[in-house]
């Protein structure tokens, strides 16, 4: 049993050239920007880089900002804390 707690935000993937780009709209002001060399590897990175914010956020005290549902948006839960 953990005391943390679910946190979902979506993120946008794209071909960015000869690899794929991951972001996460809500939270590009924090710099939830990745990518990787396939679409899977690019949503496992932009997943870790979510949870470093996130869990800064957290830490700080501060509220995380609310999710932005974008179209064709793919919604990424994590455990944070």
């Amino acid at each position: 049993m953990t005391d943390g707690m679910n946190r979902t935000y979506h993120v946008t993937i794209e071909r960015d050239g000869e690899t794929w780009r991951a972001v996460c709209p809500a939270l590009r002001d924090q710099g939830a920007v990745s990518g990787g060399e396939t679409r899977e590897e690019a949503l496992v990175h932009i997943e870790g880089v979510l949870v470093m914010i996130l869990s800064e956020i957290a830490a700080s005290g501060a509220t995380p900002p609310p999710d932005l549902a974008v179209l064709g948006g793919i919604p990424l839960t994590m455990e944070i804390g």
